[in-house]
């Protein structure tokens, strides 16, 4: 089980029966003097909608994030019962996959994250190759001590707020974006840029990064919303941020419905 308190940019809110981003209760909170009053005992984990939130109010130093309350506890097979695999594990393990299992993994993550069957995730039993209960896709395993464990991986939205702070570990970037396929050329070779847009708080689609394709033109609609799902760290060196594919493959979207 995780040693460490994790935050969360994203909540299930029991009064509508569906999950919202942290926004909403920051414009709420900024507009009635710091009270959250409609949201307090009515936020819960977003994947396991069992565990008890908390708001934890913007600081000088901290952005305003979500905590799980001390007395409240995670369903059992929720990804985060688990502490983080690290940049080192994620790699290996992708590296391991096959294409199409690359693929199948992003699928079953999407399904997941977007909740496209339109229900509670369902905790039941579900064996892995490890003969662990790995019960949540936002979930790998780890070789350790001659032992096999469960290990969460980390999440964000790509319509969030994304800057130096969040590190350069690898991540599962999630979201609804518009795409749109940029070529470049250099002097012997052409090579391609997926360019992703989301929707701003005024609901216009607003460019927020490049992801380097190479050879690879995807073929996309620009006027089509998509859901995607994208396993990578983030890089600085390229203002204002792009994420480094894991895997040529590690890169999976779908037409938003």
């Amino acid at each position: 089980m995780s040693s460490k308190q994790k935050s969360f940019e994203e909540f299930y809110y029991s009064p509508k029966n569906n999950v919202f981003d942290i926004d909403i209760i920051e414009e709420y909170v900024n507009s009635h003097d710091g009270s959250y009053e409609p949201f307090r005992d009515r936020i819960f984990c977003p994947e396991c909608q069992i565990a008890k939130l908390t708001f934890i109010h913007k600081t000088s130093r901290n952005r305003a994030h979500l905590k799980k309350i001390p007395s409240s506890y995670h369903e059992e097979g929720c990804s985060y019962n688990y502490d983080y695999a690290s940049k080192r594990t994620v790699k290996k393990y992708i590296d391991s996959l096959k294409e199409n299992e690359i693929q199948d993994k992003l699928n079953t993550m999407m399904n997941q994250l977007f909740r496209l069957n339109k229900k509670k995730i369902d905790f039941g039993e579900n064996i892995n190759e490890s003969g662990l209960m790995n019960k949540s896709h936002m979930t790998i395993t780890e070789s350790k001590n001659n032992e096999i464990v469960l290990r969460a991986l980390r999440r964000k939205r790509l319509n969030t707020w994304i800057d130096e702070s969040d590190g350069t570990d690898i991540y599962v970037f999630y979201g609804k974006v518009r795409l749109k396929v940029v070529e470049k050329e250099k002097e012997d070779y052409k090579y391609y840029l997926l360019q992703i847009s989301t929707l701003n708080k005024n609901k216009e689609w607003k460019f927020r990064t490049n992801l380097y394709r190479g050879s690879i033109k995807d073929i996309v609609d620009e006027n089509t919303t998509y859901y995607i799902v994208i396993i990578g760290n983030l890089e600085f060196n390229y203002k204002p941020w792009t994420i480094n594919l894991s895997n040529k493959n590690a890169i999976k979207y779908r037409k938003y419905i």
